[in-house]
């Protein structure tokens, strides 16, 4: 039985992410086909942890095939994207502080 992480939020639903995504960088390259990755997530009950892997995974598929450069810097756009799609500060704190701490331990 899987242990149930603390600080669970829902992400919005699908129409109100991408607005939120949207504020965030209104890239029309994102729009087309990053966002739509993560907008298979909207309406789900996700910890901090697993928004974390939610976004990695999504910036993982957008940039098969190009310069690691695009993803590394995709990386750092994390914690404005947390800021966006989650709503409840301590979630989104623990979330933005995982993902810092993922970021040094692989450097």
């Amino acid at each position: 039985m899987r242990q149930r992480e603390e600080g669970v939020t829902v992400l919005p639903a699908a129409d109100k992410m991408l607005q939120s995504l949207i504020a965030v960088d209104d890239q029309p390259h994102f729009q087309e086909r990053f966002y739509p990755i993560l907008l298979k997530d909207a309406g789900r009950e996700v910890g901090a942890k697993g928004i974390v892997m939610m976004l990695s995974l999504a910036i993982y598929d957008y940039t098969k095939g190009m310069p690691q450069i695009v993803a590394a810097l995709m990386q750092c756009m994390i914690p404005r994207f947390i800021d966006a799609l989650v709503t409840d500060p301590k979630v989104a704190e623990a979330a933005k502080a995982f993902h810092a701490e993922v970021m040094q331990a692989t450097q």
